[in-house]
């Protein structure tokens, strides 16, 4: 393959004179099998790592070779020997590898890549690919089942007969193309040989893009997040169970949010302790085990759990090719020292690939395992014939009655059509975050939540920083925040039964809002403002006494007293407000009204940058205190509504979440403690920005789910990408409304229905 005897000498012209010149009195079926070899080792020696770096094959693995090509090959400088722990290992040299490559190309050049995509279920290349393992692919296979289930991939072959047996056909079709051979395994760290695999090429991973590429882009995605969903799972359960792969846990946030999930469940056997931070600032858990017996029981309970979830998602099953005359036959390489046959390899099929089918839905076929060849080396038999069952159609996504005591927000669909829905209430927090570029969508999925949070009589407040938040449907209050005050709220006026907020409490809210978003104010300038407001609330007769909170003190009141200041850079940080008259007007914007239900839309596209996040900011830490002084959600409410007082919804949120001032101690930004403290009083928390990074590791830890929609640039794709463990490529190729969701554990693909296409 990659060349004919007729072309041998040309080829062997080609090598390096020193090679030509040891070469030129050979015939050419000896120059053939030289190169064969020479192949076969430059394939075989990725058997030796899972790294997908090969170090060398195992010698016993060549004993076929050693009459002739073997030695000619160390002759001249193409092979050489190494040894590992005692164990004899053949590689190629720089200049055999410069040989060997271009006639490996060459063959998966001639390989019909398209046609085995569309004969091989999605899931082979997506496993195969490495997308859980890290940056690399590794390049072996075994030929028979695993006797253990130490690693995930063996975990799954040993749970799923099917998906091995595709594996194993796979892997014979390419070794009957000359892209694969069978050689010894071997542990670099350990002595001997292991058992035979298929080893692949170093160029397999261009096999595996090409057959990636050429399946529906849709079922990849589920395939790799199906994936990723169990291997974090085996994960976690291998950690809890011996202590191993810690490391690979504390470098991924899917492992730390699945280790998290797990340890809920292990709540009424272990102890969790109070986490110390390590210097790279990303801790795992800690706990006791307070009942071992029960521990064990659930870590076996949920290792049956995944065995079972492997079984019903990962399914192969597609109808039968149909029959099609024969065709030409392709040449294949005899086997290096033996005696050529050709070879037929019929051509792939090129009839259109079939509708996936549901996962759940499919039957396993009842396939007999074929016996592994004794002989490693010996070019496999054709495939037999497999009996497979028709999968039943999938039927079409009708939407869901509700359920009683429910609280379903209708998102959108994911792959293969089936509505998916986000029940806060089931779920740890009612926290969501929605990532996006713009033109991805953002605005619009906003809208749709928003239309169907109200259509379910739920209060929702939207903090519109550019004016484009505005639901088109349901019951909405409009509240444009401008100049000359038409709606405005007072951050300093006291209500009598909320004693949470003190004279003192509201002083220091609004001057800690003005250093967050005012950040070169300094120190002796914040205390001056502080004193200020403080002595126009005893100058307005509100004291500590609750019963003098009735007394309202005017923000005009306060303009006189900070313009007037004889420190002239207050006045210059401050008329803004004034001017604007941010927080005095002729309409106040009420609370009660905004908690009895609707959409509440806090317009403040009008206003100065630096106006629209201290309005923000103090708007929502008012309806903070007045959601704490209401006390905290009963336990155990039947109404799943019951849970939620209010829905907040925040777009470029980055710039109401803490930041970190000179002195690098951090301040308490709103919607930390929102995120961190309002679940217990109801507050549901939405938000909404262009990148990962703008939310800080605080926040991130108490959001239930998580959205991520179309990057607009690379760098974009790039720091989205590796939180969700997606490709770059795949977020910068999505279409508007489309997006990785993930609820919990559970990772897939959405596309979300606007509102023009819902009925709310």
């Amino acid at each position: 393959m990659g060349y004919t005897d007729a072309g041998v000498p040309a080829l062997a012209e080609s090598f390096p004179p020193a090679v030509v010149e040891y070469l030129q009195d050979f015939r050419t079926q000896e120059v053939r099998d030289i190169v064969e070899t020479l192949l076969y080792i430059y394939i075989a020696q990725n058997s030796s790592s899972s790294r997908g770096e090969g170090q060398g094959v195992i010698e016993q693995s060549c004993y076929a070779y050693t009459s002739g090509p073997l030695f000619v090959l160390a002759q001249v400088g193409l092979i050489e020997s190494a040894s590992w722990h005692g164990t004899t290992v053949i590689k190629a040299t720089p200049a055999g590898e410069a040989i060997a490559r271009p006639l490996m190309e060459a063959r998966i050049r001639v390989l019909d890549i398209r046609g085995l995509a569309h004969e091989i279920h999605g899931v082979v290349p997506a496993l195969l690919a490495g997308t859980v393992k890290g940056s690399y692919v590794n390049k072996t296979f075994p030929s028979s089942l695993p006797r253990t289930e130490e690693t995930f991939v063996s975990f799954l072959l040993n749970n799923n007969s099917a998906l091995f047996e595709e594996c194993e056909q796979f892997a014979s079709r390419l070794k009957a193309a000359g892209c694969a051979v069978l050689a010894h395994a071997y542990d670099l760290d350990g002595p001997g040989a292991g058992g035979v695999v298929y080893t692949f090429p170093p160029e397999f991973a261009y096999i595996l893009k090409g057959m990636l590429e050429a399946i529906d882009p849709g079922a990849r995605e589920h395939y790799d997040m199906l994936l990723e969903s169990f291997h974090s799972t085996f994960t976690v359960l291998r950690y809890l169970s011996c202590g191993e792969d810690y490391d690979r846990i504390r470098a991924s946030s899917a492992h730390r949010r699945e280790l998290s999930r797990v340890l809920g469940l292990l709540a009424d056997s272990i102890y969790v302790l109070e986490q110390v931070p390590q210097d790279d600032g990303v801790d795992l858990a800690r706990f006791i085990i307070k009942d071992r017996d029960l521990y064990d029981a659930h870590l076996r309970d949920l290792g049956r759990a995944l065995m079972t979830d492997v079984a019903e998602k990962i399914v192969i099953d597609r109808p039968a090719p149909a029959a099609k005359p024969p065709a030409p036959t392709m040449e294949v390489p005899a086997t290096p020292g033996k005696a050529e046959a050709a070879t037929s390899v019929p051509p792939a099929e090129e009839e259109a690939e079939t509708e996936e089918d549901r996962w759940d839905d499919a039957v396993f076929a009842d396939d007999e395992e074929e016996e592994a060849a004794e002989e490693p080396l010996a070019p496999p038999p054709p495939p037999a014939p497999r009996r497979i069952v028709a999968p039943r159609p999938a039927p079409e996504p009708v939407a869901e009655p509700p359920r009683p005591g429910g609280l379903d927000i209708f998102l959108g669909h994911a792959q293969g059509g089936h509505r998916v829905n986000w029940s806060p209430g089931r779920l740890n927090n009612g926290h969501m975050i929605i990532l996006g570029g713009s033109g991805a969508g953002k605005t619009e999925t906003i809208r749709c939540i928003a239309a169907e949070l109200a259509a379910q009589a739920m209060p929702v407040v939207l903090i519109d920083f550019h004016g484009d938040m505005a639901a088109s449907t349901g019951n909405i209050r409009s509240y444009k925040i401008r100049e000359g005050g038409e709606y405005y709220f007072n951050p300093l006026e006291l209500d009598p039964a909320i004693d949470e907020i003190t004279p003192l409490r509201a002083t220091s809210d609004f001057v800690d809002a003005i250093s967050i978003n005012f950040p070169t104010l300094g120190i002796q300038q914040r205390r001056k403002i502080k004193n200020i407001i403080k002595d126009c609330y005893r100058m307005s007769g509100i004291t500590g006494n609750t019963g003098t909170w009735t007394r309202v003190l005017d923000f005009d009141d306060i303009e006189s007293e900070i313009m007037s200041c004889e420190d002239e850079a207050i006045p210059a940080y401050l008329e803004d407000i004034f001017d604007y008259k941010l927080f005095s007007g002729e309409e106040k914007i009420s609370l009660p009204t905004i908690l009895s239900g609707g959409i509440t839309h806090i317009n403040l596209n009008a206003l100065p940058e630096n106006l629209r996040y201290l309005f923000a900011d103090l708007f929502l830490r008012r309806i903070y205190y007045t959601l704490q002084a209401t006390g905290e959600i009963p336990r155990g409410a039947g109404d799943e509504r019951e849970k939620f007082r209010l829905f907040v919804i925040v777009d470029e949120a980055k710039l109401l979440v803490s930041q970190k001032s000179g002195s690098k101690t951090s301040i308490k930004a709103v919607l930390n403690k929102y995120a961190t403290e309002m679940r217990k009083f109801g507050v549901s928390l939405i938000l909404a920005s262009q990148l990962i990074a703008h939310f800080n590791e605080e926040i991130l830890a108490n959001i239930a789910v998580k959205f991520c929609m179309r990057a607009e640039n690379k760098k974009q794709a790039q720091e989205n990408a590796k939180f969700f463990e997606v490709s770059e490529k795949d977020l910068l190729n999505f279409q508007p409304g489309e997006g990785i969701l993930i609820i919990g554990s559970e990772k897939m693909n959405v596309r979300i229905v606007p509102t023009s296409g819902r009925k709310v």
